[in-house]
């Protein structure tokens, strides 16, 4: 569980992009994680020159950014909700 609260609205004020906390979520983690994977196994294929880990790490990069997409659609990269979380105009990205 993330020691930030949750906010219900896009933050607002001089100071709006502090109060997001700092961007750490289960989301941010994992692709993180295994984008650090994919990159280690992509450069160990160019050092030994092997085709099949390159393969292989095409494929982790591709699961990278598809396990980072469903856990941000399961709510688990967002730092608010979907109907306050829109960028449309001067209000909602906190200018007044």
């Amino acid at each position: 569980m993330s020691k930030h609260e949750r906010l219900t609205e896009p933050p607002t004020g001089p100071h709006a992009v502090e109060d997001l906390g700092e961007g750490y979520n289960p989301a941010w983690w994992t692709v993180a994680v295994l984008g650090i994977l994919a990159g280690a196994v992509g450069a160990w294929a160019v050092v030994v020159l092997s085709p099949a880990l390159g393969i292989v790490s095409g494929v982790l990069a591709v699961l990278t950014a598809v396990v980072g997409v469903i856990m941000t659609r399961m709510g688990l990269g967002t730092y608010a909700n979907a109907s306050a979380d829109t960028a449309a105009d001067s209000e909602s990205l906190g200018i007044k």
